[in-house]
Parts: C-alpha cells; structure tokens; sequence
C-alpha cells in the first residue's frame, strides 16, 4: 500500500515563496547594479574624453598668439640670417652696399686690420656714422657698443652704430643707451635689406 505524501503547510510554502521571491530580486538586483556600474563607466569614459577634448582646444586657443608672435619674430630675422653664409668682409662689402641703396652716401669700407673698431663709414642727413658689422649667429655684448663708440670718437664722426643679424644682449642695449650708440638688430637689417632688394652672396657660391 502506498504512502500518502505529506502536504506541507501553509506557512512552510509561504516562507519558501517568499525566499523564492528574495533571491529573485537580489539577482535582478545584482543584474541592475551591474548594470548601472558598467553605464555609468560608459558615462564617466564620455565625460573625461570631452573634458581632454576640452582642454585640448582651450590649450590650442591660449597656444595661439604665442604661436603666431614666435613665427612674426622668427620671419622678422629670416632675411638678415641669409647674412651668416658671408664671411666678414663679404658681409662689410654687402651692407656697405645696402647703406647706399637706403639712402646712405659717401659709404666707404675701412681697411681690415688698424680701422680701430669701424668697418664702414658713410652719411646721412647731414650726420657721419661709424659703424662696427659683427656677422655671427649669437647675440653682441657690449664690447662692440665699447669699440664703436671709440671707434666714432678716432674718425671724428657724429654718429656711432653696431650692426649685427642677430640680437643684443641687456647690458648692450643699457650701454648703448647710455652712450647713444645705435645698435641695428635683425628685424633692422632684415627692413633695410628688403627696401635695397639686393640678396647677400657668398664668394663660393655666387
């Protein structure tokens, strides 16, 4: 004869519903948490790509006037460093040259070696100049502010000048204040080298 199977009670079938009901909602709230964790990493990755984006342009933005003023001083040079290929007589020869396409008159190159710190001598309204060329990559000291001011003092000339491709140091530029000597840098060069027209050629490739 068969066994009859025991019926279970109310409350035993409540309580296992009810945990039946429990682990559901924790797995599907396992499910929704996981869920918001991976779209909210979706999100932040979104978030901090648009901000890189972000600084990247701001960094662009506040990039560009520096930008644009290094490559206005770097034009600004570009036609007197054609002048480094001269040797330094080529480059006394050249300028004497562009003196006179700029106005300058009576423009004379002195003689290598005795000329007591002035390699060229010319005038202009009125005025004598004495005037030192240094043609080399590097910025001039005040030593050559020194020598054309004595070299100005030697010929009897009105005005002393130092001309270089380049640029001049703080202590040049402060002496020369001081003793009223011009000091004619690159961009200086470069304008009067446009207005003459004429381009400077080295002996060994002329």
């Amino acid at each position: 004869m068969a066994k009859r199977k025991k019926r279970r009670s109310l409350p035993a079938a409540l309580a296992d519903a009810l945990l039946t009901l429990i682990d559901a909602l924790c797995e599907g709230a396992a499910s929704l948490f996981a869920l918001l964790g991976r779209a909210l990493l979706a999100l932040l990755r979104l978030i901090g790509r648009g901000l890189l984006a972000l600084l990247r342009l701001l960094a662009r933005a506040l990039a560009w006037p520096f930008a644009r003023l290094a490559r206005r001083l770097g034009r600004k040079n570009r036609r007197a460093s054609q002048c480094l290929r001269l040797t330094g007589p080529e480059f006394e020869a050249y300028f004497a040259l562009v003196l006179a396409d700029n106005g300058f008159r009576d423009v004379a190159v002195t003689k290598g070696s005795g000329d007591q710190g002035v390699d060229i001598l010319a005038t202009r309204n009125g005025k004598r100049y004495a005037i030192q060329c240094k043609n080399y990559d590097g910025v001039v000291g005040n030593f050559a502010v020194q020598e054309a001011y004595a070299g100005a003092e030697y010929y009897g000339c009105d005005e002393a000048a130092v001309v270089c491709p380049g640029e001049f140091t703080r202590a040049a530029r402060e002496l020369a204040a001081s003793t009223g000597v011009h000091l004619w840098d690159g961009a200086w060069l470069s304008r009067m080298m446009k207005r003459s027209g004429r381009r400077p050629r080295h002996r060994e490739s002329a």
